[in-house]
């Protein structure tokens, strides 16, 4: 293991803490835990991360052996992987005790959009390339609207057109999109209240539910109920 400041105690638990209590350390775990390979996969799932720092935590993670670096790909290894309970772990707490409120400073569109990118289930959607194109009302206009391309089972996000013609339109603001992924708002009731529209395909709007996505945290109760003002219902999601 590299010298680096410790706790001074041969506790197996404080040994832990003096890598994976470093800020940020946890999320890019979270990141290679989910699938992320490449280094600016792993960044747009910590956009706040400045690059440098987050070249020096994979370093620090490859010497003390729960990294590797494989092909130019960063990968868990054997030490790595046992940490997916944990992480899983630490995310079902924090769901259950410090979840229910999301603060402002919390919302970030592409943070939002990279994680739809990576849960959004392309089963239930039909085998031909489908085209989802998502716009908020209340975000700078450079991050306003965002491209799901769902083909082959894969799910591409685009932040400039892509250029194929759109199947789905979504437009919302940036609050309820947040709190239905996370569970804080049904996804039914933000289309009733028009808080979220829907535009397309019958057949694609009705399954609307089935293939969009929901936080694998989504079906845990805070402790702290989240507090939602929310318009009364208004006509639901359009269909063309």
């Amino acid at each position: 293991m590299p010298r680096m400041r410790g706790y001074g105690q041969f506790c197996p638990i404080a040994i832990a803490a003096q890598i994976l209590a470093q800020r940020w350390t946890l999320l890019v775990l979270r990141e290679l835990v989910l699938g992320a390979r490449h280094f600016n996969d792993i960044r747009r799932g910590v956009p706040l991360m400045s690059p440098a720092l987050l070249t020096r935590r994979l370093k620090q993670l490859q010497e003390v052996g729960i990294v590797e670096r494989v092909d130019g790909e960063y990968r868990l290894t054997a030490a790595g992987t046992e940490l997916a309970p944990l992480l899983d772990m630490a995310g079902r707490w924090g769901r259950r005790w410090l979840g229910g409120t999301i603060a402002r400073d919390q919302l970030d569109p592409g943070l939002l959009m990279w994680t739809v990118r990576r849960l959004l289930d392309p089963a239930p959607l039909p085998s031909r390339r489908v085209v989802v194109e998502v716009a908020f009302s209340d975000v700078d206009r450079k991050k306003a609207r965002w491209w799901l391309v769902v083909e082959a089972g894969a799910v591409d996000l685009c932040l400039h057109d892509p250029g194929h013609e759109v199947d789905v339109y979504v437009s919302t603001d940036i609050r309820t999109l947040t709190e239905a992924l996370v569970g804080d708002l049904p996804l039914a009731q933000a289309m009733r209240s028009g808080a979220l529209r829907v535009s397309g395909p019958a057949a694609l709007v009705r399954s609307f539910e089935r293939w969009w996505p929901k936080s694998p945290y989504a079906s845990i109760a805070p402790v702290r109920a989240p507090r939602n003002a929310r318009r009364p219902p208004q006509p639901a999601s359009t269909v063309r």
